[in-house]
């Protein structure tokens, strides 16, 4: 069996044997084999347990000799001492990849590095693909959704793949995309990489067609030169977002007693990034502000931004954090500004940040933008203060002072006008082709389903952030990562 098929085994099998499954709901081989069956796989599952039984309604096998054959992956949830047995009965079944749970391998030390390698000979000698040991799982979203993980929520589909070298930080990775309706399309905790490394998901990553972003969580590498060059190539195609664990001394052996990595210079480990492209994040959700701008927002290579904002504060602090991100908030045209003067009110900054100071029509917002994109040879737009009409509205409704039938009529109205207003940016995005990044506080994050504002940027596959210093550091992050792609593109 080739590679190809090897992974096709492992991301998009007809078949799996859960070998470990229990009834016994504290146990992992109860639940991740519950989260395998309720994430909604349409294949063929084979609980497997040498006491044989039922899980649930469904038979399962005493062991995988009996088990109909073929079966095209193996998870394994049984005890360390019976993991090499384990691949030796996956061999004789003909099994071409295996998702090792278990713990208790290399990270352990001397005595469970000495079985991992066992069970690693055993893999090899018969061509078994391994992920793991000491791993959460793999999710897939594609063809069918393979749910072979510990984490229980339900993963949404989409183009973003995440590899961890941490179970719980790729668990958390996913949490924050899902959150923001951002889908995954394959989650891979690489565990011990006692086979498979993570050089080994980025090549199969690069021509994964159901891929767009590439999340990484890194403790250490084990095949450095091999990493950079692998990642410099899919850099070219698909951005590779990567938060490092084990920068410092308390960190590093953290990560050696964790998944047994080397965690090495962070010096050179930056370095080494900054050669492939790699885009750094430092915490998680830099990593979902990231990823959401890429796939929101078009392309975009210039530092020229301009601020729309409907407070004078923000687009102060703005401008400052724009200019520590090595961004530019350039000076307006006069153009621009005898264009803005017949159509905002006189007080209005006649300046980058425009400060519109609480309009009173929202064109007044769309037609800075547009005069901005138009005229003022902008990038990006970050458009600041969004929110407050929809909370302001919010509030009469709720109002125990407040006639709810003498404040629906102009609640409704502030409300959809708030909603025309985003549905209008969304057109400018499409249309002038240029990002425009909504900033929206955080009051309106916590309003009702029918009026949050941001689940409606959601669900048009825009990313809105809750303050200037998430965008602007994702702003700066995806610049610099265009700007790098175009220039090694045109050598």
């Amino acid at each position: 069996m080739n590679q190809k098929e090897q992974y096709r085994a492992l991301f998009e099998p007809r078949s799996i044997a859960f070998i470990g499954a229990s009834t016994a709901v504290t146990k992992w081989g109860f639940n991740i084999l519950h989260h395998l069956y309720r994430g909604g796989f349409d294949g063929v599952i084979y609980p497997v347990n040498p006491q044989g039984g039922t899980w649930f309604g469904r038979e399962m096998y005493k062991s995988l000799a009996v088990v109909p054959r073929p079966v095209d992956l193996a998870v394994i949830v049984v005890p360390k001492e019976l993991v090499p047995g384990t691949m030796r009965d996956c061999a004789a079944a003909g099994i071409r990849a295996a998702v090792v749970i278990t713990a208790g391998f290399s990270e352990t030390g001397p005595e469970g590095a000495a079985l991992e390698q066992e069970m690693l000979a055993i893999a090899g000698e018969n061509g078994i693909r391994v992920v793991g040991p000491n791993t959460m799982g793999v999710f897939s979203a594609y063809p069918s959704p393979v749910q072979s993980v510990m984490m229980s929520t339900k993963i949404r589909q989409g183009g973003v793949a995440i590899v961890s070298q941490s179970g719980n930080l790729g668990t958390s990775m996913t949490y924050r995309l899902n959150r923001r309706e951002i889908g995954i399309s394959r989650l891979i905790s690489s565990g011990n990489e006692a086979d498979l490394k993570i050089e080994d998901y980025l090549e199969y990553l690069e021509t994964d067609d159901k891929t767009r972003i590439i999340c990484l969580y890194v403790e250490g590498l084990r095949q450095g030169r091999r990493f950079l060059d692998t990642a410099r190539r899919v850099a070219l195609k698909k951005p590779i977002i990567l938060l490092k664990g084990g920068t410092g001394t308390i960190g590093a052996g953290a990560a050696m007693s964790h998944t047994g990595a080397l965690a090495g210079s962070y010096a050179v480990f930056h370095a080494m990034c900054s050669q492939a492209n790699i885009i750094l994040a430092d915490t998680l959700d830099e990593v979902a502000d990231v990823a959401g701008l890429l796939l929101s927002q078009p392309e975009f290579i210039g530092k020229r931004i301009g601020i729309v904002t409907q407070g004078g504060g923000w687009g102060v602090i703005s401008a400052d954090l724009c200019e520590k991100a090595g961004l530019e908030v350039p000076p307006i045209d006069e153009r621009v500004v005898s264009e803005l003067d017949a159509i905002l009110p006189p007080f209005w900054s006649r300046r980058n940040p425009i400060d519109l100071v609480a309009p009173g029509k929202i064109s007044m917002i769309t037609d800075s933008i547009a005069a901005l994109l138009e005229h003022g040879d902008m990038d990006a737009i970050l458009l600041l203060g969004l929110g407050y009409m929809t909370a302001r509205a919010r509030r009469w409704l709720d109002s125990p002072i407040l006639p709810v039938e003498a404040m629906e009529q102009p609640a409704r109205k502030m409300i959809d006008g708030e909603m025309e207003l985003l549905d209008l940016v969304v057109k400018q995005i499409r249309n002038f082709k240029k990002p425009i990044i909504p900033v929206i506080d955080l009051v309106a994050f916590d309003e009702p389903a029918a009026c949050n504002i941001v689940r409606h940027l959601d669900s048009e596959g825009i990313m809105a952030y809750s303050s200037p210093e998430q965008a602007i550091g994702a702003i700066a992050r995806a610049q610099d990562y265009f700007r790098k792609r175009r220039a090694r593109a045109d050598r």
